[in-house]
């Protein structure tokens, strides 16, 4: 009985999905370092591959994937880690305002683009949410 137990305890433990985390960008990164902070945290924690992470900019935040991203406050920082999150499996979608929408490029719109209906139907489906 006893090694029954073990072995559903081990096939329990193969099959558990990892814990999802979803990191919500509001911080203009014009302005605030936040931004490019949260970026370079979900972006080292998505290659420890041990949590399930993707990425919503909203509104103003949306600028660290637009045109001149890299002048930003630590603007290295998006292009650096922006493609380690989505290399780790992780998602970035863009929630832009109108100014941000203008510098955004086009490619990183398409598909990316969250409305807000789809924000909180897609915010439910993560264990946990962390805001900058």
């Amino acid at each position: 009985m006893e090694e029954l137990f073990d072995e559903i305890i081990e096939e329990a433990k193969s099959t558990k999905s990892k814990p999802k985390l979803l990191v919500i960008v509001d911080a203009d990164p014009r302005t605030n370092p936040r931004a490019a902070e949260a970026l370079r945290m979900a972006g080292g924690v998505s290659v420890w591959g041990q949590v399930a992470i993707s990425v919503v900019l909203r509104n103003a935040a949306a600028r660290a994937l637009g045109a001149g991203a890299e002048e930003l406050l630590d603007g290295k920082m998006f292009g650096q880690f922006v493609p380690m999150v989505r290399e780790s499996g992780g998602q970035v979608y863009l929630m832009p305002d109108a100014g941000a929408m203008e510098v955004v490029d086009t490619g990183e719109l398409l598909g990316n683009v969250l409305k807000e209906p789809d924000f909180a139907t897609l915010t439910a489906k993560f264990d946990y949410v962390m805001r900058f």
